[in-house]
C-alpha cells in the first residue's frame, strides 16, 4: 500500500518504487510459504478455493477502488478548477453519501432474493455510469451542470456494490472462519482504496502534463481539466472491469455448514 501510495509522487519505474513494490512481492510470498507451513495458520490457504470467497474479495478489491478515486479527483476539481472551499464542497455533495446509503438499504433487501451477480453488477454499473457523466466536467462548470448528476448516478452503485460483496464475503463460510473471512474482504478493500487513489492520481497528471506539453500557453484550469476528465474515464473503466468480475466469480447464496 505504501508503494502504490507513494508511487505517483516519485515515479512508477523508479527504483525506490520498484524497491518497494519487489520487497511487498517478497514478503507476501515469506507469508504463503509459513501459513502452508505452519499447524496453525493465520490464513488457511484452502480458504482461497472457494469460488465464491475469491470472487467477493475480487469485487471488493475493485470496488474500494472506484469511490476513493472518484472522491479525490473530484474535490480537486471542485476546488483547483471550480475555487469551492473543502467545506462548500462536502456540503454541496452529500447528495454522493445519502444516494450510497439508499443503495446499501436496497442492496440488503434483495440480495439474498435476486442473488449477488445482478446486485453487485448493477452497482458497478451505476458507478461507472456515474463516472461517465463526469468526464463531462469543464473549466468554467457548475455544480448542478457537472457534478450533481453523476453524484446522484454514482451513489446508490457505492451502496449496492457494498453490501453485496460484504454479504458474498461471508456467504457460505462457517463461523469459526468468520473472523478470516471479513479480515480478507477489509484488506481488500483498503488496497483497493491505496490503488484506485494512485491510478487516477497518475492518469490525471499525466494527461494534464500532456496537454501541457501539447499546447504551450493552455490555460492551466482546461489543462487540470482535461486531467480530470480522463481520471473520470479511468474509473468507468475500472467500474467495467468490476462489473465482468461480478457476473464470473459471484455465484448465489447459500448457507454456512453448521
Amino acid at each position: 500500500v505504501y508503494a502504490l501510495v507513494e508511487a505517483p509522487d516519485t515515479g512508477w519505474g523508479d527504483p525506490r518504487t520498484i524497491l518497494e513494490l519487489a520487497g511487498a512481492a517478497a514478503l507476501l510470498a515469506a507469508f504463503v510459504l509459513i501459513e502452508s507451513r505452519h499447524p496453525a495458520p493465520l490464513v488457511r490457504l484452502g480458504f482461497f478455493r472457494s469460488r465464491m470467497i475469491v470472487g467477493a474479495n475480487a469485487v471488493m478489491l475493485v470496488f474500494g477502488m472506484l469511490p476513493y478515486g472518484l472522491g479525490f479527483v473530484l474535490t480537486l476539481y471542485a476546488q483547483q478548477v471550480l475555487g469551492y472551499s473543502a467545506v462548500k464542497f462536502g456540503l454541496t455533495s452529500i447528495v454522493f453519501p445519502a444516494m450510497a446509503a439508499a443503495g446499501s438499504i436496497l442492496g440488503q433487501s434483495i440480495v439474498l432474493r435476486v442473488g449477488f451477480r445482478p446486485v453487485a453488477a448493477t452497482g458497478m454499473a451505476l458507478m461507472g455510469g456515474g463516472a461517465l457523466l463526469l468526464t463531462q466536467v469543464s473549466p468554467n462548470g457548475s455544480y448542478f451542470g457537472d457534478i450533481f448528476f453523476g453524484l446522484l448516478v454514482f451513489g446508490p452503485g457505492v451502496g449496492l456494490a457494498f453490501v453485496t460483496a460484504s454479504i458474498a464475503a461471508l456467504a457460505g463460510v462457517p463461523e469459526r472462519e468468520s473472523g478470516l473471512a471479513s479480515g480478507l474482504s477489509n484488506t481488500a478493500f483498503q488496497i483497493g482504496a491505496a490503488l484506485g487513489v494512485a491510478v487516477v492520481t497518475t492518469v490525471s497528471v499525466s494527461r494534464t502534463e500532456d496537454y501541457l506539453t501539447a499546447n504551450a500557453g493552455a490555460d492551466p484550469l482546461v489543462a487540470l481539466t482535461e486531467g480530470f476528465q480522463s481520471a473520470f474515464l479511468a474509473i468507468a473503466i475500472l467500474a467495467g472491469i468490476g462489473a465482468a468480475l461480478a457476473l464470473l466469480l459471484l455465484g448465489r447464496p447459500r448457507r454456512a455448514p453448521q
